[in-house]
């Protein structure tokens, strides 16, 4: 009998366009814990535990956040939607289709996912086969993979599906194919992004596959279910175990009944920022009302801009049109000292920043500004940005964070250093178009405090201009930064020019050795926070461990993950000499016993974080009588199925 329903097809990622981080390394020809492991077919589900064979974000859990961070004024305004994500994955499927179920298949620490985005775009019906046939342009190299990506100037914008503003918190220890409710979109898609917060997580959260499940033609509101003669799966014969079933929690209810106004999420509604330079309407006029602001007329001035100060950003620059009263507080300077544009990434375009760029003329000085993630699929241009810093006025600007941004080129880099004199703090992390030689221009900044670079191109002579330029530099970040051959040079120039170093980050760092450690150390005195983290060359029978451990009785954090060679005599070291160390990573040794941890945990009473994860010596009785004696350490303990 024939069908008259939808036709639903099923498949699964066949490339990666972008993401945020990895615990894996950057080099291609490794799989282990890297985000291209999330293509395809699921190949650990339903197993539960730690494999290297799946997709692993950087970070987890409040520790990373707990570390000492850069000393500026954050943006206290409320924010438009409950949470924050913090990382993301830009997953592109072989087919466009109208969305009708995702599904993330999730097998270790479940939970993390926040928000599940579309990229919509006007383009006939197409396959990779069609696209080829019809010479469409495509990306030369997506994780190795030739995908097409037929982004058209005018139609391109993101809609949000799904959003959770209460990630759960201590769900069960069991691998789950998580398929929220989706909210219903009148455009097909093929780029899907996935955005993440695993601050509430106890351990890595870590990913097998997304499938997702549509129709080639938009057919309004469907079942909760497809009729099983309706399925067509591509390159995919699963047996039904496979079949989603959208989840039913409470979250996902509390969704399907939420009053949000989810239009604001579309990049092509009128109302997407647009306001931001707008004028209020003449129904305002002082001829035709006795108060043009109402009863807020009567309101000392204090008091309403105090109001204005508990609004969204969005709501924020929607107030600009209401009455003349109203408008002049939406261009209050003392409101946009701090302006955080990261959760609204997806709204954010050329008429947003026109809108800054008009609030500055009017004599806002932005002191912090957040862009994160600006201009994620294409939906702006690195031009569009470039005059964006050329001719708004951020002569105050001290603290720019753009990290993660496409629109971030050598371009827009040159511009930077040119109109930023007092910028302290830049994060400009998985930025990677910029090139190793226009990184150089960095060197221009000179009163940087804290730098950001990590999975950027930098290279030793780009990095070394920065460090004699910037001497009073506190914290950098340079992990995974595969352009930089010889970090022991780079340790060397800390510890001549930036003997203020605090915070080093150098996590995969495949080049440094103890001459470059001893170096710094014996120099740079203020060490607090030091992340070298799968740095397999350095080694500790070089007595580098030993000799750090002596010379920096600050150390707050020291992370050695996965270093083979930490040993009894390291962590008693520690022990004796840094009695303020709080967290210590020590992932994958067998040389340390038991009796040293607790040594250890005896002489550092501030210890809130201790990984000994894959230890030898470390089974499940021996680090739960630990978590008994020590219940204010977070004693963390990986583990496979």
């Amino acid at each position: 009998m024939k069908q008259n329903g939808p036709k639903y097809i099923k498949q699964y990622a066949v490339g990666i366009i972008d993401y945020s981080s990895q615990y894996g390394g950057e080099n291609r020809r490794s799989f282990s814990y890297s985000v291209s492991n999330i293509m395809g077919e699921p190949q650990i589900f339903p197993k539960y535990g730690d494999f290297t064979q799946a997709a692993v974000m950087r970070t987890y859990g409040p520790w990373w956040e707990k570390c000492e961070s850069p000393k500026y004024k954050k943006d206290n305004r409320p924010r438009l939607f409950p949470f924050a994500s913090q990382d993301y994955i830009d997953v592109v499927f072989d087919q466009a289709v109208y969305p009708w179920s995702i599904a993330i298949y999730e097998t270790y620490n479940p939970g993390s996912l926040v928000r599940i985005l579309a990229l919509c775009q006007h383009f006939p019906n197409q396959t990779a086969k069609s696209d080829r046939n019809n010479n469409v342009a495509t990306d030369p190299d997506i994780l190795g993979k030739a995908i097409p990506l037929p982004l058209i100037d005018g139609f391109t914008h993101w809609e949000v599906l799904w959003d959770n503003p209460h990630p759960q918190h201590n769900l069960p220890t069991a691998a789950r194919m998580f398929a929220p409710i989706l909210r219903e979109i009148k455009h097909r898609s093929r780029i899907i992004r996935l955005e993440f917060c695993h601050s509430h997580l106890e351990y890595y959260a870590e990913l097998d596959a997304v499938e997702l499940t549509g129709t080639l033609e938009y057919s309004g509101s469907s079942p909760v279910d497809p009729p099983s003669g309706s399925m067509s799966a591509m390159k995919l014969d699963k047996p039904s175990t496979s079949i989603i079933t959208p989840s039913s929690s409470s979250e996902d209810l509390a969704f399907s009944e939420s009053k949000i106004d989810y239009s604001l999420s579309s990049a092509v509604d009128p109302e997407d920022f647009s306001c931001l330079n707008s004028d209020p309407t003449d129904e305002d006029n002082p001829e035709h009302a006795p108060y043009p602001g109402g009863a807020f007329s009567q309101l000392p001035a204090e008091l309403l801009s105090k109001i204005f100060s508990y609004l969204s950003f969005p709501d924020f620059c929607r107030a600009a049109q209401v009455c003349t009263l109203f408008r002049s507080h939406s261009y209050d300077p003392a409101q946009f000292n701090c302006l955080n544009l990261h959760t609204y990434w997806h709204m954010v375009n050329e008429n947003t920043l026109a809108g800054i760029v008009d609030r500055c003329k009017h004599g806002c000085t932005i002191q912090t500004l957040n862009m994160r993630w600006v201009g994620g699929g294409d939906i702006m241009s690195s031009d569009q940005l470039h005059d964006f810093f050329r001719v708004c006025d951020l002569l105050t600007l001290t603290f720019l964070d753009v990290g993660s941004s496409p629109c971030i080129t050598d371009k827009v880099l040159k511009a930077m250093t040119d109109v930023l004199p007092h910028l302290n703090h830049l994060n400009i992390e998985s930025c990677d178009k910029p090139t190793s030689e226009g990184l150089r221009v960095l060197h221009k900044f000179s009163n940087l405090e804290t730098l950001n670079l990590y999975r950027t191109k930098v290279d030793d002579a780009g990095i070394i201009c920065v460090l004699r330029s910037n001497t009073q530099l506190e914290s950098l970040n340079l992990g995974s930064c595969q352009h930089i051959l010889d970090y022991d040079k780079v340790f060397m120039e800390m510890a001549a020019h930036c003997q203020q170093i605090r915070i080093i980050d150098v996590w995969r760092a495949r080049s440094l050795t103890s001459q470059g450690l001893n170096e710094l150390t014996t120099h740079c005195k203020h060490l607090e926070e030091l992340d070298f983290g799968w740095c397999g060359t350095l080694q500790s029978s070089t007595g580098c461990f030993t000799h750090l451990a002596k010379s920096c009785r600050n150390l707050h954090k020291l992370f050695l993950t996965a270093n083979r060679t930490v040993s009894d005599a390291e962590i008693r070291f520690l022990a004796e000499h840094c009695p303020k160390l709080r967290q210590l990573d020590i992932l994958g040794t067998r040389q340390v016993s038991v009796a040293a941890i607790e040594l250890l945990l005896l002489r550092c009473p501030d210890m809130q974080f201790l990984d000994l994860s894959f230890c030898f010596s470390f089974t499940v009785e021996v680090v739960n009588g630990l978590r008994t004696l020590y219940p204010h350490v977070s004693i963390k303990r990986s583990f496979q199925e």
